[in-house]
């Protein structure tokens, strides 16, 4: 009998022991630390520290210091805007408050090649800068001359009225005939001032400019169409 509690007792021992081992294993670790640069040692806030397994992280504050809630085993991956990224993992063994001290690498890159034309002073860069020819010249000259404002005349004198325009033109009208219901209609024949100006028209010669003639040879004629002008009246390269 007293053997058998012996070994009882043993048995319980062994059990126990394998409990806290296996206890051991899966203990909570609040695991901290600080984050530099390697080169000037100063703090690096903001760095990421995640553990991509569990699908969780923190951020370290303005001094470069975090607090994370890790478990024995696991890997943690340390990276910053312009740093390599560093992995550490977390030792089996370690106590339940671990710190360490962590030091990121610079990332160095290839950049691309950076051509560097010299110019001896201001002025000349400048005079270059603004004799340089854009890959899409011709097409800013093609536009330039389509919509100058000689040619936005021309496109308005051949195309009427937009529906807008007729309707203010049609109230115009209505308004004027409103103000001039019951008015007395002047001949201008029995105007004395009239006669006035004709005769010092006649006498300077006036009536004999033929300057109007011009803008109404320019005008386009009433059956051509829009494409018909612009291709008649652009200039071609």
């Amino acid at each position: 009998m007293r053997n058998t509690i012996t070994l009882l007792l043993i048995f319980m021992a062994l059990i126990m022991s394998n409990l806290a081992f296996s206890q051991g294993e899966i203990k909570y670790i609040t695991f901290s630390g600080l984050v530099i640069d390697s080169q000037t040692k100063e703090p690096l806030p903001g760095a990421y520290i995640t553990i991509p397994r569990a699908g969780r992280g923190t951020l370290s504050n303005s001094k470069g210091y975090f607090v994370l809630g890790v478990f024995p085993g696991d890997t943690i991956n340390f990276s910053y805007l312009g740093f390599k990224k560093q992995f550490h993992i977390i030792p089996k063994k370690a106590d339940v408050d671990y710190s360490v001290f962590v030091e990121l690498q610079t990332d160095s890159k290839m950049l691309k090649e950076v051509k560097v034309y010299p110019f001896s002073t201001e002025e000349e860069f400048k005079q270059a800068l603004v004799d340089m020819k854009l890959p899409d010249d011709r097409e800013r000259k093609i536009l330039a001359e389509t919509y100058s404002p000689e040619n936005i005349a021309k496109m308005a004198s051949v195309h009427g009225m937009s529906a807008d325009a007729n309707y203010r033109y049609g109230q115009n009208q209505f308004i004027k005939q409103m103000e001039n219901r019951g008015a007395v209609t002047t001949n201008p024949l029995l105007n004395p001032f009239a006669w006035v100006n004709f005769v010092k028209a006649v006498k300077s010669g006036a009536w004999k400019d033929q300057s109007w003639k011009a803008g109404a040879a320019a005008a386009p004629r009433d059956n051509v169409t829009r494409d018909q002008f612009f291709r008649n009246n652009t200039k071609k390269d």
